[in-house]
Parts: C-alpha cells; sequence; structure tokens
C-alpha cells in the first residue's frame, strides 16, 4: 500500500502542509527538530522508495502538475503562458493532457500527487454528464496538502481557488454586438449544455436578448462539442430556422460556421453575421476576419502562477478560497453587418 502525504502527518503529528513543505525542502517556520522528525517518519514509512521526489538530493527541484483538457487554441495558448510563467519563477512543469476522458484525468490526478508535485492547476475535463468521482479526488487532492486552484471551469462542491473569465459578461457583449447591428433573430452554437464555461455564456446570452426586449427561443440554441463540425452542424440548423446572425461559443466552432456559409454560397456578413469567443490567432486569418471575445490569456496566467505561488507559501489553511474574475472584450472585426430590413 502506497504510503501517502497524510500518512507521515498522521505519524508525525503534524498537518499534511508541514509534511509537503518538508519533503520538499520549502521555506517554513516549522522548528529543526519537527522537520528532522518529519524526514525521519518518511525514510521509517520507506515514503522515498516509491520514486517520489527526494528532500534530501533533490529539494531543489520546483514541479508544478497541470491538467489540460481538450488541446482547443485557447487552452494550448494559456497552458504555454502558464509554462512560461512557472519557469520564470523556477518551476518545471509537468503538464498532463486528458481530454474529454474523466478515467484519463483521474489517472493524471493520482499520478502527479504520487509524483510530490509542489502544487497542482487544474482545468477540468467537460463531459456533459454528472460525476462525483471529480470532485471526491479533488477533495481528496486538497486533503492532501497538496496545493491545488481551479482554472476556467468551476467543479461543484469543491472549494479552491479559482481563476476564471467572467463568461457571462463574455456572452453578453457578443450577443449586443449582433443587436446593436439591428440583428433579432441570433442562433447561438455551444458546447456541452452542462459545461460551467458553456452555462455562464448563455445566460450573458440571454441576459442580452432579455436587455432589449427579445424573446428567447431555445429552438435557436445548438449544443455539442468546441469543434469545427458542430459549427457546421449547427449553422445548417440555425440558418435553416432563419436566423441573421450567430454567437458561436469559441472560434472552432466559428470556423465550421465560416465553411459551412462558403459550401452553401451564404455571404458573411452581408448574408449572416458571425461573432466568436476566445480571439485565437485564426479569427484574423478567416475571410472576413472574425469579430471575437478575447479572453487575455497573458494575464490570467500572470493571476495563475500568482495565486499558485501564494497558495505554496502557505505554512498552514490560511483565509479562504477566492474567485478571481476576468473581464473579457470584443476584438471587433468584419464578420458583422447591419441588418437590412
Amino acid at each position: 500500500m502506497k504510503v501517502k502525504i497524510k500518512d507521515i502527518a498522521k505519524a508525525a503529528g503534524v498537518s499534511p502542509t508541514a509534511v509537503s513543505q518538508v519533503l520538499n525542502d520549502r521555506p517554513c517556520r516549522l522548528a529543526e527538530a519537527t522537520k528532522e522528525k518529519i524526514l525521519r517518519v518518511a525514510r521509517e514509512m520507506k515514503f522515498q522508495d516509491q520514486g517520489l521526489i527526494s528532500a534530501d538530493r533533490f529539494g531543489n527541484i520546483k514541479t508544478v502538475g497541470l491538467i489540460l483538457p481538450e488541446p482547443i487554441p485557447f487552452f494550448l495558448d494559456l497552458a504555454y503562458k502558464i509554462t512560461q510563467e512557472l519557469y520564470k519563477k523556477g518551476y518545471t512543469v509537468f503538464q498532463c493532457t486528458v481530454g474529454n476522458d474523466l478515467d484519463c484525468c483521474y489517472r493524471a490526478l493520482e499520478s502527479l500527487t504520487c509524483k510530490n508535485v509542489d502544487g497542482i492547476i487544474v482545468i477540468p475535463p467537460c463531459t456533459g454528464k454528472k460525476d462525483t468521482k471529480l470532485p471526491k479526488m479533488l477533495k481528496a487532492l486538497q486533503n492532501s496538502g497538496v496545493p491545488m486552484i481551479l482554472v476556467d471551469r468551476a467543479v461543484y462542491s469543491v472549494f479552491c481557488d479559482f481563476v476564471t473569465t467572467d463568461n457571462k459578461l463574455g456572452g453578453k457583449i457578443a450577443t449586443e454586438s449582433l443587436i446593436h447591428c439591428g440583428h433579432r433573430k441570433i442562433g447561438c452554437i455551444m458546447g456541452k449544455k452542462d459545461a460551467y464555461t458553456v452555462r455562464k455564456r448563455m445566460d450573458g446570452y440571454k441576459q442580452a436578448l432579455v436587455s432589449y426586449d427579445i424573446s428567447y427561443d431555445e429552438k435557436l440554441v445548438y449544443y455539442g462539442e468546441f469543434t469545427k463540425n458542430t459549427g457546421a452542424m449547427g449553422a445548417e440548423d440555425l440558418i435553416s430556422k432563419g436566423v441573421t446572425a450567430i454567437f458561436a461559443g469559441n472560434d472552432e466552432i466559428a470556423v465550421g460556421i465560416y465553411e459551412y456559409a462558403k459550401k452553401e454560397k451564404i455571404k458573411i456578413p452581408e448574408e449572416l453575421s458571425v461573432v466568436g469567443f476566445d480571439n485565437t490567432s485564426i479569427c484574423d486569418f478567416l475571410t472576413p476576419p472574425l469579430s471575437s471575445v478575447e479572453q487575455n490569456t497573458a494575464q490570467l496566467a500572470e493571476k495563475i502562477v500568482e495565486v499558485m505561488l501564494a497558495d505554496l507559501e502557505k505554512t498552514e489553511e490560511e483565509d479562504a478560497p477566492s474567485n478571481y474574475y476576468y473581464t473579457p472584450v470584443l476584438k471587433e472585426r468584419a464578420s458583422v453587418g447591419k441588418m437590412i430590413l
């Protein structure tokens, strides 16, 4: 049976956080006698024999685990910037790309914990179905004393520091940009219905409609994946229902809308206006260039690293977890046209 940090903590009569700090040679206010006791108990319990980082030999190695879901451009860019920010602070990142496979995510979390990383940054996978195991695993991770923060997507009943964009506001400003150009029959194509970011962006979409006295019609909303294929299928469905504009849940979906419009000889923005989300590099390469809601990955990465490092320096449980919301902005380009009555 594997020896865990909490097992050493119990045997030494200290907190899991204290054990994690000593084994990873992090600065702390513990007495030297207590540190020696923790190391002695860890050796007696053969903790280091399991291939974990040795405080004696590798105390200068600082690592952070990063759980990355589906490899869409936004997450890839954010992961790169997080890695660069942590590298500047002397940390190496162990990145695990798990897609939307919960079993893969469970194994990645277990592996990172067993490898005794200093902290873990989790962008949870999105499956569109209820799951109780992931919250339990994340809570167990917290109890083990490993600092953890959630990014982009919240997980029900898991309370830790959380960094994300204000997705509701993003959905609102995207929809309002279409309304301001005279559009009233506005469709929406999103990823999985139960995903945190989808629900928030939909809240913004609905709020914008209500603010301008436009009735919400669930038939004008198409759910699927954050992919080009969903964009194309959603465009076919919504255009057949007479929409003049579409709010795409991300830029990948918008690409699918463009491809369908080109195939059907539908002109953008003359006959169909489109707004995306994420403002990835693809926006400038589309014809016409795509208006999109920007999530500033550089600012997000800086805050994520700042919060992670602050958590790593805590000696005990201090302060309640905090939520950090970043304000999105709309990058206007040529994909939105005025509605001709």
